[in-house]
């Protein structure tokens, strides 16, 4: 359904953009406000209804003093506050859904100004969010956050009130997790520039070469989506994509030219599953978009600072235009005795301290510990030390038909419709 949507909004972007190209005019600031106007209408059209969601243009207040510059385009619900004498309104930052910041064409100049200007959300919303008062008692669900750490770390992921129990380093990836789901989502989109994927990373890699040091530069301050024409920067923070770390790095911003609406449907759509509790229309198709590699980050604590090591991860043109856009999702293969976990997985935690598990693990595998990580490399797993637990959703382990063993998520029906696909 997801893709059938973002294939309708495509094709107006696109019969739209070009009648915007023809349309003869000289004047800047106009060129601009017909481009934030399409971008506008594009989300209007993206968004249900019964929500009563507004898209707004204007500024972004924490409520103490805090005022950010001028945003193209936002996603609000609520009343902000009218500036006299303007059609534009201060939102505060609480209300705010999703920023956009629309540029008709976007080259190394609007990519840096782009970046800065929407830096200034996440800050807003940190100073709002750990202030010590708040002026209401709203109920934060933050269990998508423990989810994803688990997913990206493989470790269970304590409470909020017992994070210290976690080294520095996690501790610091825990409390980002956090901030990437409660914030705005931020969103560049410009409807022409880079000339390429590789041309498009080139351009974000020479200016964190160049400007990327020092405070400000860490993941919260990335835009979620970055969209040039028909290739995107896109951030995996697990709302809705994301990696498990490699060796101690996060993969944390990636690169495609799959069709940039149903990357701006994902993250928006996600948002809004999670503000309104409610489903979108995701569907069940079993086909996943592919990612390249593109910044990877590592956490750094020492008696000085607290940051992130950022690492580039080069890609040739060839390498980048021979990728694919996407492939045919499938169940995850395991073995029988990983399975066998994994039916015990599904009904409570697995306690690894335990004789049988012992015994079991040394029988099959060896040693405990190589068990254990053949179990939570499935990345439906965490450990804590002691027991494994299982903080997927809807978890199915299943028997082919040609006898083999699979696990796969079923949320929307995708493990179904891949059973009736091929079997």
């Amino acid at each position: 359904m997801i893709k059938t949507v973002a294939e309708l909004l495509q094709g107006f972007i696109d019969e739209e953009s070009a009648k915007l190209n023809e349309y003869e005019l000289k004047h800047g600031p106009t060129i601009g406000d017909m481009y934030e106007g399409l971008s506008a209408d594009l989300l209007n059209r993206a968004i249900p209804s019964h929500l009563e969601l507004k898209v707004v243009d204007g500024f972004i207040t924490d409520g103490d003093g805090f005022l950010s510059g001028q945003m193209d385009c936002m996603l609000v619900r609520g009343e902000g506050e009218k500036i006299p004498y303007t059609d534009s309104y201060k939102w505060h930052v609480k209300e705010v859904l999703a920023v956009f910041e629309v540029k008709k064409n976007l080259y190394s100049k609007d990519l840096i100004n782009s970046f800065y200007k929407l830096r200034q959300v996440s800050e807003g919303y940190s100073k709002y969010l750990f202030r010590k008062e708040h002026s209401e008692n709203k109920f934060l669900d933050i269990s998508p956050s423990y989810k994803n750490f688990s997913q990206l770390t493989g470790i269970t992921a304590p409470q909020y009130s017992d994070r210290k129990v976690l080294t520095g380093e996690n501790e610091l990836i825990y409390t980002t997790l956090f901030m990437e789901q409660l914030m705005p989502i931020k969103i560049v989109l410009g409807y022409d520039g880079y000339s390429s994927e590789f041309a498009l990373r080139k351009g974000m890699a020479k200016f964190l070469e160049e400007e990327g040091q020092g405070r400000g530069y860490g993941v919260p301050s990335f835009p979620h989506l970055i969209v040039c024409g028909k290739h995107s920067l896109i951030k995996c923070n697990g709302l809705p994509y994301i990696s498990p770390m490699r060796d101690g790095y996060w993969d944390f911003m990636t690169s495609t030219t799959c069709n940039p609406i149903l990357l701006i449907l994902e993250f928006i759509w996600t948002k809004l599953s999670l503000e309104f509790d409610m489903g979108m229309p995701w569907g069940d198709d079993i086909e996943m978009e592919c990612l390249n590699e593109f910044l990877q980050v590592k956490p750094v604590i020492d008696d000085e600072q607290k940051g992130w090591m950022l690492k580039y991860r080069e890609l040739s043109k060839e390498d980048l235009t021979s990728a694919k856009t996407s492939i045919d999702w499938q169940p995850l293969e395991i073995s029988p005795p990983v399975f066998a976990i994994f039916t015990q997985l599904i009904q409570a935690d697995v306690c690894t301290t335990e004789k049988a598990f012992i015994e079991f693990a040394e029988e099959q595998s060896d040693n405990v510990e190589k068990f254990i990580k053949e179990i939570t490399s499935t990345n439906v797993v965490s450990f804590d030390g002691k027991f494994l637990s299982l903080y997927s959703e809807n978890l199915i382990a299943s028997i082919l038909p040609d006898g083999r063993f699979v696990i796969a998520e079923n949320n929307s029906g995708r493990f179904d419709a891949w059973l009736a696909k091929y079997y």
